[in-house]
């Protein structure tokens, strides 16, 4: 499948064009049906993680059923934006760059990696045991779901945090 800017640059769109603040559970929420759906449409299992007062995490594996984890990718759902800055600054590009709440922390990650799955080669996929998890709560230091996720890293041999670069290129 070839890349397209403009579509993936749509697929963002509504991502960043939300509140979803951490503790913000309603914007959160949306943020995981939203990304729980592309995954089902993969035909990868999808947990829903009960995070407390943060809302919702997800688990999502190819292989639910495999007792390790090749790789696992982590990001998060939540933002350090109040509410009402979705509407105020809704997402615009240049040919440079994307603006917008949580573009690059952490949304544009977020996407890359289903974009990454879904272009995998099948025999790699085939060989891999995958699990990608995404937090509601990292912006406040993981307080609710910190407990599940040491739960599944610890059977992974490799785990990749999907945060983009900072803006020098220093790695988060």
């Amino acid at each position: 499948m070839s890349f397209s800017l403009n579509n993936y640059l749509e697929e963002l769109r509504p991502l960043i064009n939300l509140d979803c603040g951490t503790l913000t559970v309603d914007g959160i929420d949306v943020v995981a049906t939203t990304m729980a759906q592309k995954y089902l449409d993969l035909g990868w299992n999808v947990k829903r993680i009960d995070c407390d007062i943060a809302g919702t995490g997800l688990e999502v594996r190819n292989k639910p059923q495999a007792d390790h984890i090749d790789v696992m990718l982590i990001g998060h759902m939540d933002t350090v934006f109040p509410v009402g800055t979705a509407a105020a600054r809704p997402m615009t590009h240049d040919n440079e760059r994307a603006y917008g709440p949580g573009v690059s922390d952490m949304k544009s990650g977020l996407l890359s990696v289903v974009y990454a799955l879904r272009d995998l080669d099948p025999t790699a996929l085939d060989a891999l045991s995958i699990c990608v998890c995404m937090n509601p709560d990292e912006e406040i230091g993981s307080l609710h779901s910190e407990t599940w996720l040491k739960s599944v890293a610890v059977n992974a041999k490799h785990v990749l945090v999907a945060e983009a670069a900072r803006a020098d290129g220093s790695l988060v």
